[in-house]
Parts: C-alpha cells; sequence; structure tokens
C-alpha cells in the first residue's frame, strides 16, 4: 500500500527534528563551503589586480576568456579547479548531511572517503557533470530562440520588419516560452541524480539520471511548491549572516524530501560499506 506524500510542513518539521542538537555542525559546514568560495574570489580579484598593475590584460569577459591565451588558460585552471576540488568537496559535505539527517557517524564517512577517493571522487565529478551536461543540452534550442528574439526584435528594431521576419520574431517569443518550461522540467526531473549517488557511490551515473526521471515523474509541482515556499526567507538572507543558519534547513528539507519522493529506492549503501572497510581494509 502506498502511503500518501508529506505536505510541505510535515517535511520541514521533519528536517528540523533531524537538525536537533547538529546545528553546530551543520552551520560549520555552510562556513566552511563559503569561505571556500570567498578564497576563490579572493584570489580572483588578486590575480586581477597583479596583472592590471603589471599592465598585462586580464577580465572576466568571454572575448578575452575565449580568444587569448592567457584567458584560455585561466578559464582551463577554473574548470579544472571546479572538476576536481569544488565538486568532490561539494559531494562530500552533501554525503555528510545525510550522515548528519539518518543519525550516523559522519567522521567515519569523511574518513573512508578519505581513504577511497581514488574511487569515489572520479565517480563524484561524473555525477555532476552530466547532469549539468544534459542540460546544458537541453538549454540549446532555448539559446537559438533567446537569439531569435534578439536578432529580429533587437538588433534590427530600427529596421523595417517584413511579414516574414515578423513572423520569425513571434515564432521565437513563443517556442523560447515553451521550451523554458520544457527546460525547467527537464532540470527538475534531474534533481534526484545527486542524492541517489550521494546513497550509492557505485551506482552508474547514466542509470542514477534515468531513475530521477522516474521517480519525479508527477513531483515537479511538489518540488517547485517546496521551493518557492522558501521564497518568504529572501528578505532575511539579505544581512548574509543569516544563510549559515538558513542553508543547512534548506539543505536538510530537500533530504527529507528526497527521501519521502525515493521511498523503498533510499536505499543507503555507505553504512554497510564503511563498515566492511573497518573490518577488512584498515
Amino acid at each position: 500500500m502506498t502511503s500518501t506524500p508529506l505536505t510541505n510542513s510535515q517535511i520541514k518539521k521533519k528536517a528540523l527534528e533531524r537538525l536537533k542538537g547538529k546545528w553546530g555542525t551543520t552551520i560549520s559546514f555552510s562556513v566552511f563551503k563559503s569561505a571556500f568560495l570567498l578564497i576563490f574570489v579572493t584570489v580572483e580579484l588578486l590575480l586581477y589586480v597583479i596583472f592590471r598593475h603589471i599592465g598585462i590584460e586580464y577580465s572576466f569577459y568571454p572575448s578575452f576568456l575565449l580568444g587569448t591565451g592567457l584567458g584560455r588558460f585561466m578559464l582551463s585552471v577554473r574548470i579544472l579547479l571546479l572538476l576536481f576540488l569544488f565538486t568532490p568537496e561539494y559531494y562530500i559535505l552533501r554525503r555528510l548531511m545525510i550522515d548528519i539527517y539518518e543519525g550516523n557517524n559522519f567522521v567515519e564517512t569523511r574518513r573512508y572517503i578519505q581513504y577511497n577517493s581514488r574511487k569515489i571522487h572520479p565517480k563524484s565529478t561524473l555525477a555532476s557533470v552530466l547532469p549539468t551536461m544534459l542540460k546544458f543540452f537541453a538549454a540549446i534550442p532555448l539559446l537559438i530562440g533567446a537569439a531569435g528574439i534578439y536578432y529580429f526584435g533587437f538588433k534590427h528594431s530600427g529596421d523595417t520588419l517584413t511579414t516574414v521576419d515578423l513572423f520569425l520574431f513571434m515564432l521565437s517569443i513563443g517556442f523560447s516560452i515553451v521550451w523554458t518550461g520544457v527546460f525547467i522540467h527537464y532540470c527538475i526531473s534531474l534533481t534526484m541524480t545527486k542524492y541517489i549517488m550521494s546513497l550509492n557511490p557505485r551506482a552508474n551515473v547514466f542509470d542514477a539520471c534515468d531513475l530521477s526521471v522516474k521517480l519525479m515523474d508527477g513531483n515537479h509541482g511538489r518540488y517547485l511548491s517546496l521551493l518557492l515556499s522558501f521564497a518568504k526567507y529572501i528578505p532575511l538572507l539579505l544581512l548574509i549572516y543569516p544563510y549559515f543558519v538558513f542553508e543547512p534547513y534548506f539543505k536538510m528539507t530537500f533530504i527529507a524530501f528526497a527521501e519521502d519522493v525515493m521511498r523503498s529506492y533510499w536505499q543507503d549503501k555507505y553504512p554497510a560499506m564503511i563498515k566492511r572497510w573497518n573490518k577488512y581494509a584498515r
């Protein structure tokens, strides 16, 4: 017998219950991630100031990043950092939040991932890159529609549009509106992929994407409703400091949502893997 899905209020209440006594730990995770980003931004600004000071052109515009040797080199460095530093760390933080949600020993999980990083980190990177690439390909028609709107509506706004031009302009607008909905629907369909891979690092990423689409069928409205329910906190986040309290609550809420959506598919493989590792590998 299928149980009734939890409401937004029930999901949030469950998240708050799992956070009891763990606020300090989860807030430290948010501070760590923010510090990580702050260091990256600080280095970027320092490089900009240094290069400008010694007379070398340096900017963040696409024309520089793609059209110059230095720009392409720096872009490559950023991509490598994203793939091999930021992505694995974000995977670990998500996994540790799941441990806190389930009441597991997250220190053991952190140690296990550290000792098995050669196996887990490539999978965590692929689990992030593949859905991103799928979303990028899904966005290409939307970009084409936007290009049509720009070309016929703005670039030639001073010229007299022919009947064909006007038709293509209106077609671009209509297509962009429709495809925006399709794109959002597709992106939501892939939201369970990161949780599936966080529960089982040995899972096939392509299978995880397929399972995510299957699980989210009929749950897109629930996801949007839960996401929009946090909109009331946006003015509070402008004060910056509340963010460190809000993010654990937000993350834990969506872990609870993922568990409710996945139901019998919510099978955490990490505890058994850690137990075997503690027994045989150490």
